[in-house]
């Protein structure tokens, strides 16, 4: 990254929890040089990004009483395998392969919803010969310090205005919280994330469609029962076609994915008692914690709402549909484990550069 008389003036400013940009950039030059020769905070508007950054604080910063789920979604976090079914699908598609094994070592990606570093560490797990290819973006201070700390690479931007050269990613990912980018801002979203792409390089945009029974979750449980609520509008395959062709990409295609929550225990109790636990931390659902719940009670009141919720018909998932995709949640005998299932269908758009 060259130092331009700019960014020598940015280095005071403020920018994760007693560390400004310059303290920053220093430990990524040392502890993660390729990041650093990606970095770009001397671009054109990065002073005004960066005063409008020092002033946000989201829900997912730590578990205010009023509006917070941060350190609640960073304890279910930890749980990587719950998800990893859909997300081993989100890394075929963001790197153009069927087997991730075939991911070259060099492959280089950016997740720019990435909280405290999931899908960073998950890829260590899928692909280990991709040392530290996912980039950790988040807005949230306390999830890129949080990431930073755990070593992964990490920075924190808004994903409307990334401090990053252009054409340097193979990849860039929105996935898991894409409806929270409000719907005018969409567009200068889609647009930064193909300035990142290399030529050839593929963004993936990952939600649970508008209307479908993955985004009455949202609607009818997180919305309900989340201190922070959760009043965001999900995508629709029209509008992901839509962004992806206005951000100039091409080859747009958009799939229905199995993205299922699984967890797997020693008993049929254990499996759906800490499958709730994991649903209540990731989405706050502090409001089912009424003075005279249990947690007993408070798990069985996670799990009829999955079982509300989460329900297919038989024309749901489309062309994608697969065999092994449950239509409802489910707790069955694998093995000598117990595996609770509970179903999600997602909408992922690709488009290549």
């Amino acid at each position: 990254m060259k130092v331009r008389p700019l960014l020598r003036a940015l280095r005071d400013s403020a920018y994760l929890d007693g560390i400004d940009v310059g303290v920053y950039l220093d430990v990524v030059r040392e502890q993660y040089p390729q990041l650093y020769a990606e970095l770009d905070f001397g671009r054109d508007g990065a002073q005004q990004a960066l005063k409008a950054l020092a002033q946000v604080f989201n829900e997912f910063e730590t578990d205010d009483r009023r509006n917070g789920r941060g350190d609640s979604y960073r304890r279910a976090q930890q749980h990587i395998a719950v998800r990893m079914t859909g997300i081993r699908q989100l890394f075929e598609l963001a790197g153009g392969v069927q087997d991730l094994r075939d991911l070259s070592p060099t492959w280089r990606a950016l997740d720019l919803l990435a909280g405290d570093g999931l899908l960073t560490r998950a890829l260590r797990v899928l692909a280990p010969q991709v040392r530290d290819g996912v980039i950790s973006s988040d807005i949230a201070r306390t999830m890129v310090t949080a990431a930073l700390t755990a070593g992964l690479p990490a920075i924190r931007q808004d994903a409307r205005f990334l401090f990053m050269r252009a054409a340097t990613m193979d990849a860039v990912i929105l996935a898991y919280g894409s409806h929270h980018v409000p719907p005018d801002d969409r567009t200068t979203v889609f647009l930064e994330a193909a300035r990142v792409l290399r030529p050839g390089g593929r963004f993936v945009v990952h939600d649970f469609e508008e209307g479908s029974p993955s985004a009455r979750w949202f609607s009818e449980a997180v919305h309900r029962h989340s201190v922070a609520g959760h009043p965001y509008r999900h995508f629709t395959a029209g509008e992901l076609r839509q962004g992806l062709g206005a951000a100039g990409l091409r080859g747009i295609r958009v799939h229905r994915v199995y993205d299922p929550f699984v967890m797997r225990a020693a008993t049929r109790e254990d499996a759906v008692g800490q499958l709730a636990d994991y649903l209540r931390d990731m989405y706050g659902l502090r409001g089912l914690d009424r003075c005279d719940a249990t947690r007993e009670s408070v798990r069985a009141r996670v799990w009829q709402l999955c079982e509300d919720c989460f329900r297919f018909g038989p024309e749901d998932g489309g062309a994608d549909h697969g065999d092994a995709w449950l239509r409802s949640p489910a707790v069955q005998r694998v093995g000598g484990q117990w595996v609770a299932e509970i179903p999600r269908i997602a909408l992922v758009g690709v488009g290549e550069k």
